[in-house]
């Protein structure tokens, strides 16, 4: 009864999440990634990697990100996951994301990449507001977004629209 006992213990622990696990994170990283097959970037942004930048410090989704990038593309880009705690207006990524403690510089990023191809995505009520083309909120427990079409045309994006039907409003 012992050794049955402790079996069941060693692989119930083994099955559990590791106490820094963030689902939500994990949630996020493969939106983030299946944005991508809702935009068209232009073709200055295809030649190279495809690069995710995150700025705020979120290490867990960060961690998702070069994950899920050592195992998918986009298109026959490899992906490149860079981060920053404050935002770098020198970096042009495809896909630029704020995390919730950044607020200011959502307006500035997507006035600097109009039309240079880079979703704007962020985590801050009014977000698409400011010109954000993607705001993830939460409702009833859940991690949804918001999407703002026009500020997606602006940064030079191609839309398909079969992302409004999943998003819970468009703005």
């Amino acid at each position: 009864f012992t050794y049955s006992l402790v079996l069941f213990c060693l692989i119930s622990f083994r099955f559990q999440q590791p106490s820094n696990y963030d689902t939500n994170s994990k949630l996020k990283a493969v939106y983030l990634y299946n944005f991508t097959k809702y935009f068209e970037w232009p073709e200055s942004m295809k030649n190279e990697k495809f690069i995710i930048y995150v700025v705020g410090k979120n290490d867990n989704l960060v961690s998702e990100l070069k994950n899920l990038a050592g195992k998918k593309k986009v298109a026959n880009q490899d992906i490149e996951v860079r981060n920053s705690a404050n935002y770098d207006a020198s970096i042009l990524p495809n896909i630029i994301y704020f995390g919730p403690d950044i607020i200011k510089p959502i307006s500035a990023a997507a006035a600097k990449y109009k039309n240079k191809g880079a979703l704007v995505v962020a985590e801050t009520a009014g977000a698409c507001k400011s010109g954000a083309s993607i705001n993830f909120v939460t409702l009833e427990s859940k991690l949804k977004f918001e999407y703002n079409k026009s500020a997606a045309v602006k940064a030079g994006l191609k839309t398909n629209d079969d992302i409004k039907a999943i998003a819970v409003s468009n703005i």
